[in-house]
């Protein structure tokens, strides 16, 4: 989360920054927007300028202005008086942060497994398109995989794949593809280390093709969700739905 101490500078204040200091909130000066970390706490000291706090509201900070009586903003932000004790103040401003932090939205299942495997496509060596797959059983994850050549064989990247480095048209030349598809490894590299995909759900950032389906089915998978359609699957879905697979899609943002 991001707190933003907003005012003139004040020992008070300046008191209230490290305090936050010591508890493992990162000090960023006022207009350092960019390279924000999700996972990181940071505190603010901004000054008293009301307007150059808008990209802080845009990025859902905790806005708390430290000030003189009667110098208070009429816009509604939190308000800490110059006259409070130091340690009235921290009492405040824990509880505030407190609230925020428990309000703080979490990713869903859907979104942070789809995430995982969006992750898992930017290790994919192929030079047409990157895709990944997680599956997960009883939501803790058993395999991932990304599309690319074979193990021990030479990197699409580097050469290995003659339609990806022709530059094939879309849906053509489909039988030079050396690239086995991210499904097809997630499914594949659970067998090689002997770990069952029964019952699994198969996240991945592309609608699998036929071929990926009918393993995606004997394997044992029971659910498959994708972020993007893939403009050949009709047949892919029309088997999903004999088998009993059920398949959705969750698209990113």
């Amino acid at each position: 989360m991001i707190v933003v101490l907003c005012g003139e500078a004040l020992p008070l204040k300046s008191g209230l920054v490290e305090y936050l200091q010591q508890k493992s909130f990162y000090l960023r000066a006022n207009q350092e927007y960019d390279g924000l970390e999700p996972d990181k706490n940071y505190v603010v000291d901004a000054p008293a300028s009301v307007s150059s706090l808008q990209p802080w509201r845009d990025r859902k900070s905790l806005i708390i202005w430290v000030g003189r009586n009667g110098q208070a903003p009429a816009n509604g932000e939190r308000v800490i008086l110059d006259e409070t004790p130091e340690g009235d103040a921290r009492d405040a401003l824990n509880q505030w942060i407190l609230i925020s932090m428990r309000q703080q939205e979490r990713p869903g299942w859907d979104e942070y497994f789809m995430k995982i495997a969006q992750v898992a496509s930017m290790r994919s060596n192929c030079i047409k398109r990157k895709v990944g797959a997680v599956i997960v059983r009883d939501r803790r994850i058993v395999s991932t995989g990304y599309n690319g050549t074979p193990r021990g064989t030479m990197n699409c990247n580097e050469g290995g794949c003659p339609r990806c480095n022709s530059l094939a048209s879309s849906g053509t030349r489909l039988d030079e593809c050396l690239c086995s598809h991210a499904e097809e490894n997630a499914i594949t590299q659970s067998a090689y280390h002997g770990t069952s995909v029964k019952d699994g759900i198969l996240y991945t950032t592309f609608a699998p093709c036929l071929m990926c389906s009918k393993m995606i089915i004997n394997s044992g998978i029971i659910e498959v969700v994708f972020n993007v359609d893939y403009p050949l699957n009709d047949t892919s879905f029309q088997l999903f739905g004999q088998a009993g697979i059920k398949i959705r899609q969750h698209k990113l943002d």
